[in-house]
């Protein structure tokens, strides 16, 4: 089987790139002879990688304290927090690096300076290079995967089964065109094996916040290990991988990650807060960290003890080592300044004297990968020319990574992700339960409404409310795509599809549910109230009922995808919702609304939805009903209405009084209701002369908000380090 790597530069690793001990490592295939290193691929044809080199260069990291009154206050003015002072270091590629440190020492954080994805509002001073060059994040979505300590993110997909979960992800990140359906597939169990998970494959993962059970917290830490095990990266973070796994399988971890990735190239980067000691073994180096600063940068096992033991803290014997460091470190008692000391250490002038060497060759190169190039060919000097913007020469050379087309992207989203959620019976029933439930209310309370002047009133009433409800219904879509936000940043980070795959995903998700609501109220509503019966009409009425819904939902997209304050995008909602019910010409008509609120009024899709199904109910372009035209409904002005003496009764005839002065002229009394309820209104004339020509005005919104979604979701996503 040809290799799925085949001529991408980035990904195979040249043997003269590998370590000395990794050549010398044997593996025999089948017929009993020696493979060499450059051709050692697993079963599923993944090759050895050249592990990325990374480089930090006095990286500090601040954030700014949120102190009450200090949020008025100047920049300048305001405190600010050092969570790392001055770290500088180069990690080697192809080892296995670990991160301790107390509580609060920064270790996540210098984990999230080396991926590149600090999280604000955090600020970053300083450098961090791979390879010799600052990356873009196409780059490090490429070559580089992150597993979070916290698996809460996948609760959102909670309904996948633990198969599901990662098959989606295989499918997102192995090439298309490298890798077949079936590869991605044995790829897919073959990790789950190697995780242990084989046997809760078919197993939900779960979602404790609806009640969803589903596997225990250590196998979802694995499916979250997996996902990142999939397509062998160059360079692999994790941050505290056995938090919530017993010491037994926290240990089958870590010497699946050190054997598979390790052994191929990979870089490992590892944050841990006190390892067993058979894990503390399976580190080649150690970065110890304590209040910002490293106190430690050199070789795993006992090196660490001869350290502390030549600063007066002797290793005592049989002693944790990882529990001795962290207690002496931590210890209030000790008056030795850790930090300095490793400042003044030979170790540090090594690693400060590397990061130099890495700087200048960065400095004087002149796209990124010369400097790969030169080393590894060691033909040519390298070029004294001053370093042109290399992130924007990276995007100019066309080096974003997806493993898929924008095309495949939408396909792989709909069929591995939305696909699943339509074979959960539940899942359809929760999306139809509320425009069923609020339309059979509806019809206890509007039914067979008569064609009088109450009549029509109140249904200019309940065509207004069928507007307006579609604005608050979009509040669930809002909590749902909320809900799913932290995984949507870290399979975007993850390069698993584009900003805008995700975002005709959602649009198109949305569909069937904006259909089957509109049809499921409009069947409940419409032959119960008695709306016009005819075909025409209730093809619009449900037509116009799956715009307002479509177009409710993508404001309700946009801006939550734009505010990330847990609240606000709601109230955001509630109050635009309001604003559009304001001026949408039922409370107040065209006339009465405040100049400085006239623009609303044109831009307002629910007062150009309203308009449209108002001119579909009383207007004659959606065909006229056979009562109406008999002269049938004229009985309901007198037997039909329950308010038609008194004031009900002089009201019925106002039509036809105006019919008699010339107004609304031709037509029984029942086309001269309709008219006469049109022109209360100020519709049926104008630009609300036609009802397509309206809904097309409220369609206009949608195409606008699906931009702001997308805008959103490829701001949030890019904006991050």
């Amino acid at each position: 089987m040809n290799s799925p790597f085949q001529g991408d530069k980035h990904r195979i690793a040249p043997e003269e790139a590998l370590s000395g001990a990794e050549k010398e490592m044997e593996v025999i295939d089948e017929a009993g002879a020696v493979v060499p290193y450059s051709k050692r691929k697993l079963s599923n044809g993944l090759h050895a990688v050249r592990g990325l080199t990374i480089s930090l260069h006095n990286v500090g990291v601040e954030i700014a304290k949120s102190d009450g009154c200090g949020l008025f206050r100047s920049k300048k003015e305001r405190s600010t927090k050092k969570v790392l002072q001055g770290v500088t270091a180069v990690i080697r590629s192809g080892e296995m690096y670990g991160l301790m440190g107390p509580s609060g020492a920064g270790k996540t954080t210098l984990l999230d300076v080396i991926s590149h994805r600090l999280k604000q509002p955090a600020k970053r001073h300083g450098d961090v290079l791979y390879d010799s060059h600052r990356p873009t994040m196409s780059e490090v979505r490429r070559d580089a995967s992150y597993v979070e300590q916290s698996d809460d993110v996948l609760s959102s997909m909670g309904h996948f089964t633990v198969y599901e979960s990662v098959l989606f992800a295989a499918m997102c990140k192995l090439p298309h065109d490298k890798w077949s359906k079936e590869e991605k597939i044995q790829r897919v169990h073959q990790v789950l094996k190697q995780m242990s998970l084989d046997q809760a494959a078919q197993t939900v993962v779960g979602n404790p916040g609806v009640g969803l059970r589903g596997v225990s917290g250590g196998e979802r830490k694995r499916v979250s290990i997996s996902m990142g095990l999939l397509y062998n990266p160059r360079a692999i973070f994790l941050d505290e991988p056995t938090t919530g796994l017993d010491s037994a399988m926290a240990s089958e971890v870590m010497h699946i990650v050190k054997s598979q990735l390790q052994g191929l190239g990979c870089t490992l980067v590892v944050t841990i807060h006190q390892p067993s000691p058979v894990i503390f073994d399976l580190l080649d180096q150690l970065i110890l960290l304590k209040a910002g600063k490293i106190i430690y940068f050199g070789p795993g096992g006992m090196e660490p003890c001869k350290h502390l033991a030549a600063l007066g803290y002797p290793y005592r014997q049989g002693y944790n080592i990882a529990e001795f460091l962290l207690e002496t470190v931590t210890d209030k008692a000790a008056s030795c300044d850790f930090a300095q000391e490793y400042e003044d250490s030979e170790e540090f002038q090594k690693q400060k004297s590397q990061a130099a060497e890495i700087w200048e060759e960065f400095v004087h190169q002149t796209k990124p990968g010369d400097a790969l190039e030169r080393q590894d060919t060691r033909r040519l000097p390298p070029k004294r020319k001053a370093s042109i913007t290399l992130a924007a020469h990276a995007e100019q050379e066309n080096l974003e990574y997806y493993a898929n087309s924008p095309l495949r992207e939408i396909f792989v989203l709909l069929q591995y992700r939305v696909a699943v959620k339509w074979r959960m019976g539940w899942f359809i029933a929760s999306k139809l339960a509320i425009p069923i439930l609020v339309g059979a209310v509806y019809s206890s309370f509007f039914n067979s409404l008569p064609k009088n002047f109450w009549g029509s009133f109140t249904t200019a009433g309940l065509l207004f409310v069928t507007v307006a409800l579609a604005g608050f219904l979009s509040i669930a879509p809002l909590e749902d795509f909320k809900g799913e936000w932290p995984l949507v940043l870290r399979q975007r980070q993850d390069a698993y599809y584009r900003s805008g795959s995700y975002v005709m995903e959602k649009i198109l998700q949305e569909i069937p549910y904006g259909l089957m609501g509109a049809l499921g109220f409009g069947v409940i509503t419409y032959f119960i109230i008695g709306l016009k019966m005819t075909p025409y009409a209730f093809f619009f009425y449900t037509l116009t009922s799956f715009t307002v819904n479509m177009v409710s939902t993508a404001i309700a997209f946009g801006v939550a995808s734009n505010i990330h304050i847990d609240f606000l995008p709601q109230a955001l909602c509630t109050v635009w919702n309001t604003l559009n019910i304001l001026v949408s010409g039922f409370f107040l008509p065209k006339c009465q609304i405040p100049k400085w609120w006239g623009w609303l009024y044109w831009i307002s899709y629910q007062q150009w939805t309203w308009s449209a199904l108002m001119i579909n109910q009383f207007g004659d372009q959606s065909g006229v009903e056979n009562a109406i035209r008999d002269g049938e409904c004229t009985a309901s002005f007198d037997s039909g209405s329950k308010c038609s003496d008194g004031m009900g009764s002089l009201l019925n005839r106002l039509p036809m009084l105006f019919q008699s002065a010339g107004m609304n002229a031709n037509g029984n009394q029942c086309t001269a209701m309709n008219n006469f309820t049109l022109a209360m209104f100020g519709l049926g004339k104008g630009s609300h002369s036609n009802q397509w020509l309206c809904l097309l005005y409220a369609s206009l919104s949608l195409p606008l908000f699906i931009g702001l979604f997308w805008l959103g979701i490829r701001r949030s996503s890019s904006s991050r380090q």
